[in-house]
Order: C-alpha cells, then sequence, then structure tokens
C-alpha cells in the first residue's frame, strides 16, 4: 500500500439498537433540495453526510467548491428534510445514491462521504469504479470493530435511554461549543428508528476484503479528534484495514473534531478541492 502520509487516520465510533415493530414513512425523494446552490465548475462533487447528520453540515464547505465543482448534496433518508424509508441500511442508501445521481444528471462526480456517508460512498465507489472520478472518505473505515459485548452493551444504554446516549455521543466530537450545539441537535432531530437501523446495518459492514479490487483515486481524511497522536498514521490504516487497499493518499486535518467540515470548513475545502482536481497532489502539513 502506498500512503502520502505518515499520520494516522479513521475509524467511525457506532453504537447498536434492535429495534421492533416500527412504522416507517414512504421512499424518500432522492432529488437534491432545490434550495441549494451547485455552482457551475468544471466537475462534478457529491457530498454525502454521516450519521445523525444532514446536508447543512456542508454550507460553510460547498461555496469554497462551487466555482470548481457542481456541487451535489445527497441526504440520508430520516435525515434532515428527507423523509425516512421502509428498512433503512447501508445497502438501501446506496441504492438511493445511484436513483439520486441518476436523477440529478451527475456523470463523473467526486464523491465525498463523511462518517457512515464514508461507508456508502466506499460501497458504491466498489460497485461503479468507471462512474467515480475520485473517492474522499471522512473519519471512516471499511469495517466496524465493535465486540459483541460493545454492542449489547450500547443497546442496553439506548433502551433505557436514547436521547441522553445520542446526545453524550455527540457532545464529544467538537470543542467549539457552537459546532456541539449544532450536532447535538441534528442527532436528536434526526428519526430515531432511521439512526438505531443504520447504526445496525454499520455493524455488518466490511468491504476490507475487496479494497484491492478498488481502481479509483481514494484520500482519507481524518480529524484530529479521530487522531490524536500524528506518529501513528501508517499503523492505524492497518489496523483498520486499509492496507488491502492498491494506493491511498491520506491527509490529517489538525485542530479539527470529528465535523471538520464545521470546525475548519476553509481548509477542509482546500483539501477537498486539491484531491479532486489533482489526484497525485502532495500535500503538506
Amino acid at each position: 500500500m502506498r500512503s502520502n502520509f505518515l499520520r494516522p487516520t479513521l475509524v467511525v465510533a457506532c453504537f447498536c439498537l434492535i429495534l421492533a415493530g416500527t412504522v416507517w414513512a414512504q421512499e424518500a425523494d432522492t432529488s437534491a433540495p432545490a434550495h441549494l446552490p451547485r455552482g457551475q465548475g468544471e466537475f462534478e462533487m457529491v457530498l454525502i453526510h454521516g450519521l445523525g447528520g444532514n446536508d447543512t453540515i456542508w454550507d460553510e464547505v460547498a461555496p469554497y467548491l462551487m466555482g470548481t465543482f457542481n456541487v451535489f448534496r445527497f441526504e440520508l433518508a430520516g435525515h434532515g428534510q428527507t423523509q425516512p424509508i421502509k428498512n433503512p441500511s447501508i445497502a438501501a442508501e446506496v441504492k438511493r445514491l445511484e436513483q439520486f445521481i441518476a436523477d440529478n444528471g451527475v456523470e463523473y462526480p467526486t464523491i465525498v462521504g463523511h462518517g457512515l456517508g464514508g461507508m456508502i460512498a466506499l460501497q458504491y465507489a466498489l460497485a461503479h469504479p468507471a462512474d467515480v472520478h475520485r473517492l474522499i472518505v471522512m473519519d471512516a473505515a471499511p469495517h466496524q470493530l465493535i465486540s459483541a459485548a460493545e454492542k449489547s452493551h450500547v443497546a442496553d444504554l439506548l433502551m433505557t435511554d436514547y436521547d441522553r446516549f445520542v446526545a453524550s455521543r455527540y457532545l464529544q466530537m467538537s470543542d467549539n461549543a457552537a459546532v456541539t450545539d449544532e450536532v447535538v441537535d441534528m442527532a436528536l432531530r434526526t428519526d430515531s428508528a432511521t439512526f438505531i437501523s443504520l447504526l445496525l446495518s454499520s455493524f455488518d459492514f466490511d468491504v476490507t476484503e475487496r479494497l484491492d479490487t478498488l481502481s479509483v483515486p481514494l484520500l482519507i481524511i481524518g480529524s484530529e479528534y479521530m487522531f490524536p497522536d500524528p506518529d501513528l498514521s501508517r499503523k492505524v490504516l492497518v489496523d483498520l484495514g486499509w492496507d488491502n487497499t492498491r494506493s491511498l493518499t491520506f491527509k490529517r486535518i489538525e485542530h479539527a473534531g470529528y465535523y471538520m467540515m464545521l470546525d475548519r470548513p476553509v481548509y477542509t475545502a482546500s483539501v477537498l478541492l486539491a484531491f479532486g482536481v489533482t489526484p497525485d497532489y502532495e500535500f503538506q502539513d
């Protein structure tokens, strides 16, 4: 595996709950919200938020991208303004992404996924390598690392006090109080059944054995929140399963929590721009 960095990378912190008897809304609309500006750039970019977020997390990043990219934001079902769907899962969101890209006439995009959105982006790129220009994964990994005992413990916590458990996790994701307030609010407004089902789906996610087939240029972005020690990147990359990848570029964003696009939007945009246009770009720390 080739890496352009000797800095650590990322894993999604997940929790689990088995939910039965839930009533789901109709299939979610996959079209991009009409109010979102897209830009008129030469290239295309699809932005995918993570679990408990929504498309507004890109509000401060998108304006810097739109001179170069025609930007599309994909919102997960049950998040933000998008209605829940029946049986939400990573596989179902990949199908929705396929439809979103077709409906919006997106031809050859750079796909950017944050957290669980990174899993969705990776799964899509593995299934459609000829249709993806670049792949950028932010604070996500190709498989989950949570033990059965941890899953059971989290399930118990969620069963007894869902709101407090979710809020306590999102309260840890930034040192910026305003960002923390925003992400906690987004998470608690997310459809709870969707949130739980997607988490459950994520525990079965493992594409490590397929990474050697990934031909799309890949950038992994890790926040300081996820990678506090800047000297352990290669070990963490291997531990997370990225060692099966043909090649990758890694960039660690310092002074940023898990929601790096909120903590450091201009710098995050500059990283997306550099790799989205020039995949062999040598990032400097």
